[in-house]
């Protein structure tokens, strides 16, 4: 009987040996199930099955209600004595060992691999999608979806992984959070976990390699832009001081340079060999560019040219912008011609006669310089700049508020057309754009009007050779002056302080700028005025206001005071009151400064 007691229990020890070893995986399964919970992979339910806490607590128990009959008595045949010795038995103490690490498994058992398996990403990312694949686990084959949307890795799906252990394959999906944030599929497998991690990163390459992006274009370079930023040190000062003989050819020149976060291009306009006009274009940040073009520009205009004029504190990177820009547009209009050169070659008549060519200009219909035209397009104002040049139509370009995607359309077809034609005239509006195609057509045609030769003022600089001449007979009606009375006689030098010379003298020459309170307040509003034989010949603004008020204003105002030859009595715009205070206040302040 003592026997028979002993097959019936043959492994009582051994199951006490292991309550260490059952807690462990009680734990395990435990953490197991909170992963599975947790987790938003989908993992099919496995063939294998996991103790469930009562279970393990009734091996336990079970365990530990079983005495040790290794002496080979039952325990219905107890004797006192034996009893005795069941309060000495105990249970004996195993030493803890740890659970076999998955990744440990013999090779025999794991049909998977121990290394993590990498592959190359491809240089043109993913292409949009769902995407499945599988790869190799512990206990077979793993099976996982890949969606890519906006070329980026969104979510990894399990779609089956049967021949896995639940509790290792719920650590081994750690992987798949660091595959999405890293958006790659090369990374470490899970400790303890090897197998079924590399099974599933073997999953995702699988899928990815049906999802490169072969005709893709790379541009991660716009990373790269605020490396721009980096703060160099200012470069003003290396704008070298203009030599003495350098003038300006008449045009208009572009250059462009680096801002604070954006490019600079400034044009400028040269009539008469003094810069009349400065105008920009820019992606740089407003607030910072508003701040130094408003103090450099005119600045640039006064001292006609950009050595000596300082960057602007707090805006120092669009300062450098602004004048190297400007820098480099008036490198293309210098002239290195020695003034007193042109002298000799003025007096000789036969110089005069050179300047017939000039009727020819007659026939290209227009007159050099910028001109611009405004017209209304489909959700805004379209404003044009055309550029003449030897008589001929060089450059449009345009500033708009129109909707975009209808402007572009028209402005890619219609731009060439009338470069081509050198006219408005017989050019189609575009399909599907016409509102849009109207503005830049009716722009171009305002600009192309206030460029067109009206009576030949050109002639008017012949004369000038001639007063020349004038002045030699001069010198002998000087001998004829001694005679007596003549000399009072002279009314000649009544003509001198001909009329034309009391409204000329209501101003000084030169460069005037002023400023105003527009919309944004005090300053925001300047006015640059360009004084020339006592008349205003020219004048440029820089603003903080919105553009579409402003320039609607601004159009009506330099028209009233080119018109009148002053700043009083100007009306404003409706709709754009603020506005126009301010460019009638600074107008004021600037011609104050000019007047005699």
């Amino acid at each position: 009987m003592k026997k028979q007691d002993k097959k019936d229990f043959p492994d009582r020890k051994n199951y006490i040996k292991l309550l260490p070893a059952a807690a462990v995986i009680a734990a395990v399964a435990v953490t197991g199930v909170q992963g599975k919970a947790g987790s938003t992979q989908k993992v099919q339910s496995e063939s294998a099955d996991v103790k469930d806490a009562e279970e393990l607590t009734g091996l336990i128990t079970t365990a530990y209600s079983y005495e040790d009959f290794s002496d080979g008595t039952s325990s219905s045949a107890k004797t006192g004595k034996t009893a005795s010795k069941k309060a000495k038995a105990g249970i004996k103490k195993g030493t803890a060992k740890t659970l076999p690490d998955e990744s440990q498994k013999t090779s025999a058992t794991g049909q998977g691999t121990t290394s993590t398996p990498t592959v190359s990403v491809p240089e043109g990312g993913y292409k949009d999608g769902t995407y499945q694949g599988s790869g190799t686990g512990f206990g077979g084959t793993v099976s996982v979806q890949v969606t890519i949307s906006g070329g980026k890795i969104t979510s990894i799906d399990v779609l089956s992984a049967s021949g896995e252990t639940p509790s290792y394959f719920a650590s081994a999906q750690g992987v798949i959070s660091r595959m999405i944030s890293g958006q790659t599929p090369n990374v470490d497998a899970v400790s303890g976990a090897t197998y079924s991690s590399n099974g599933i990163i073997q999953a995702v390459q699988d899928a990815l390699s049906k999802a490169a992006n072969t005709d893709a274009k790379t541009t991660p370079t716009p990373t790269v832009k605020p490396v721009v930023t980096a703060k160099p040190t200012p470069k003003p000062t290396s704008i070298p001081k203009p030599a003495e003989n350098v003038t300006y050819k008449d045009g208009t020149y572009s250059a462009e340079a680096e801002g604070f976060d954006g490019s600079v291009k400034v044009t400028i306009t040269i009539k008469n060999g003094k810069i009349t006009k400065i105008t920009n274009t820019n992606t740089d940040t407003k607030e910072y560019f508003s701040k130094a073009w408003s103090k450099i520009q005119p600045a640039i205009l006064k001292k006609q040219g950009v050595y000596g004029v300082d960057t602007v504190s707090g805006a120092t990177f669009s300062s450098n912008g602004i004048l190297e820009a400007a820098q480099k547009a008036l490198a293309k209009a210098e002239t290195t011609t020695a003034k007193p050169t042109v002298k000799p070659t003025a007096t000789p008549t036969p110089t005069a006669e050179p300047d017939i060519p000039e009727p020819d200009t007659p026939t290209s219909e227009y007159q050099d310089g910028t001109y611009t035209g405004r017209a209304r397009g489909y959700s805004g104002f379209v404003y044009i700049t055309v550029t003449i040049k030897d008589g001929k139509i060089i450059e449009l370009t345009n500033t708009n508020t129109d909707t975009d995607s209808f402007f572009k359309k028209a402005w890619k077809v219609l731009q060439p057309a009338i470069l081509e034609k050198q006219s408005v005239d017989g050019i189609d509006t575009v399909s599907g754009a016409t509102y849009s195609s109207n503005g830049i057509l009716g722009g171009t045609q305002k600009a192309l009007e206030g460029a067109k030769i009206t009576p030949t003022p050109t002639e008017t600089p012949v004369p000038t050779v001639t007063p020349e001449i004038t002045v030699t007979p001069t010198p002998t009606v000087i001998p004829e002056a001694t005679p007596t009375p003549e000399l009072t006689a002279v009314p000649t030098e009544t003509p001198t302080p001909e009329p034309t010379e009391e409204p000329a003298g209501r101003y000084r020459d030169g460069t005037y700028t002023g400023s105003g309170a527009g919309n944004y307040g005090a300053g925001s509003v300047t006015v640059t005025v360009t004084i020339s034989g006592g008349q205003i010949v020219e004048a440029s603004y820089s603003t903080l206001d919105d553009e579409e008020y402003f320039d609607e204003a601004w159009n009506s105002i330099y028209n009233q005071v080119m018109g009148s030859q002053s700043a009083d009595g100007l009306d404003a715009v409706s709709g754009a009151t603020f506005s126009s205070q301010g460019i009638i206040q600074a107008f004021q302040n600037a011609l104050s400064q000019a007047q005699n």
